[in-house]
Order: structure tokens, then C-alpha cells, then sequence
């Protein structure tokens, strides 16, 4: 049976229902806003399993609670292999301490596609591999990295029906909406705009990470995709194990379209490793 060491205190770890990952994943997704308000080299998605654990042990909830067990599944997965939390004050900001003792970097840590399988998808551990890949994506346009963020829901959905609506007879949605990218950069809109970076959040939903526009032609050319960030998020969308199967196969077509042609690059994202010292937030 797996364990964790917290405060020099060995817990086990005991098998949780699918349901129980999700429900945390979904109660974690909105801190990954806050999360991403921290510096890249700085931004741990362990902060988060790390911090809930730390709080509800200040209430004095047991160990064998279950989301609490899968706080402690997320840090295990995501390499932690003993950390300390200190409620007292600490720190010139007067915030709790967290400190992560020993841990290395795993696939999940590291952001691979590996970590998203049929086991992690199954069991529910896949999620805080998904949540990884959230806080982390990139994307990279005219062969300029931004960060993709997370958008508002209402400014997302308006460009995806706007692409919905300009699609051609049975035209896939990454062309349509790589389409209504290039046309809203053709009429002036740059990457701080709002609707710009709602259609990289939606390019990257599909897997693709990398767009470059050539106005004077009048099309986009695809510089990159992604396994991982396909699967994370058909993953936190609600996507079964044989549908993320079909998504997997297809961005992987196109990253070996890519790799066909003569000097493209193609981009590659990583994430790195758990912290090794944060405070809570």
C-alpha cells in the first residue's frame, strides 16, 4: 500500500472512487486562475492538493477522509514523497508553511502525455495530470510563445460559435476555428486581445499549440500539437477513455503531418517538477 510522509507521520493511501478525483478537480479548477498569477518558474500545481490538505487538517479532519486522500493521491502522483506543514505562522508574510521534503519528478510532474492512460483515466488519478498541463500550456503564434491563461466562459463560447457558424459543409472545428483566428488577426486583433486568446484556448483544447498566419495568402500554416494538451482537456471536459483514445490518434496524425514536412518545427511543451519549498496561498 502506497504512503506519503506528512509532519514525519506515515499515511497511507487508500483507493478513492473515480468520482471523488473529479469532485476535487473540479473544486481546484478555479485556484488554477490564482495559480497562474504566480511566475512560471514559481507555479507548482502541487501548491494546491498541498494547501487543501493543510487546511483541512486545521480543522481537524482525519486522514482517512476521502478527499483528503485524494489530495494526498495528487501529491503522491505528482512525485511527493514527504512534505511538512507547519500551521504556525512562518514567514515574513505571516502565511503557513509548506515544504516539500523529498519528492522527484514524475511523468505526471513533468507534464508527459504517459501520465493521462487507461489506469489514470479509469481510477480518476489523471486529473491532477490535466490540472499540470492547465496551469502550464503555452502557445506559440507567428512563432511567439504566450502564456493561453484560462479565459472567461462567455468570451470562449463566443468564439466557438462564431467559428460554429463560418464553418464550411463538413469542415473540422480546428479548421474553423483556426480560420476565425487568422480572420480576427487579419482585422487587427493581437494577442492581448481577449477574443485572441480565447481562440488559442480553443486551438490548444484541440491539441494544437502552434499556428502561424500568413495574411498575405490568406491562410494558416500549423507549427505544432500536443497530446497532453488535447487530452487534458477532452479529460476535464468530460471525455470517456475510448473517446480520448480517438482525440489521442488524431493529434498524433497531425504532429506526424508535420513531421513530414521539410524544415517546420515542431514545438514541444514541458512542465516542471513540484516545488520544493511554497507558501499556501
Amino acid at each position: 500500500m502506497p504512503t506519503i510522509i506528512v509532519n514525519q507521520e506515515s499515511v497511507s493511501l487508500v483507493d478513492q472512487e473515480r468520482v471523488t478525483f473529479q469532485r476535487f478537480a473540479e473544486l481546484s479548477f478555479p485556484q488554477c486562475l490564482a495559480l497562474m498569477g504566480i511566475p512560471r518558474e514559481r507555479r507548482f500545481i502541487s501548491m494546491l492538493p498541498a494547501s487543501y490538505v493543510l487546511k483541512r487538517r486545521e480543522d481537524g479532519v482525519d486522514w482517512d477522509d476521502p478527499m483528503v486522500q485524494v489530495a494526498l493521491w495528487n501529491l503522491h502522483d505528482l512525485g511527493v514523497a514527504e512534505m511538512s506543514l507547519e500551521a504556525e505562522a512562518n514567514g515574513e508574510d505571516g502565511n503557513p508553511q509548506i515544504r516539500f521534503d523529498r519528492a522527484e519528478a514524475t511523468d505526471m510532474a513533468m507534464g508527459r502525455d504517459s501520465s493521462i492512460n487507461f489506469s489514470t483515466v479509469r481510477s480518476g488519478r489523471a486529473y491532477i495530470a490535466a490540472l499540470n498541463n492547465v496551469v502550464h500550456r503555452t502557445f506559440f503564434f507567428n512563432g511567439v510563445e504566450h502564456e493561453i491563461g484560462i479565459q472567461g466562459r462567455p468570451e470562449v463560447e463566443k468564439i466557438a460559435e462564431l467559428a460554429h457558424q463560418g464553418r464550411q459543409n463538413d469542415e473540422g472545428l480546428l479548421f474553423a476555428i483556426s480560420r476565425t483566428f487568422a480572420k480576427m488577426v487579419q482585422q487587427g486583433l493581437t494577442a492581448e486581445d481577449v477574443e485572441v486568446k480565447s481562440g488559442m484556448e480553443l486551438l490548444a483544447n484541440l491539441g494544437c499549440i502552434a499556428i502561424s498566419v500568413v495574411p498575405d495568402e490568406d491562410r494558416v500554416v500549423f507549427n505544432g500539437f500536443s497530446v497532453m494538451s488535447a487530452m487534458s482537456s477532452g479529460l476535464l471536459q468530460g471525455l470517456n477513455w475510448d473517446q480520448l483514445k480517438k482525440l489521442r490518434e488524431s493529434v498524433q496524425m497531425m504532429i506526424g503531418q508535420i513531421k513530414a514536412r521539410p524544415e517546420t518545427p515542431i514545438v514541444q511543451q514541458s512542465n516542471r517538477p513540484v516545488a520544493k519549498r511554497r507558501r499556501r496561498n
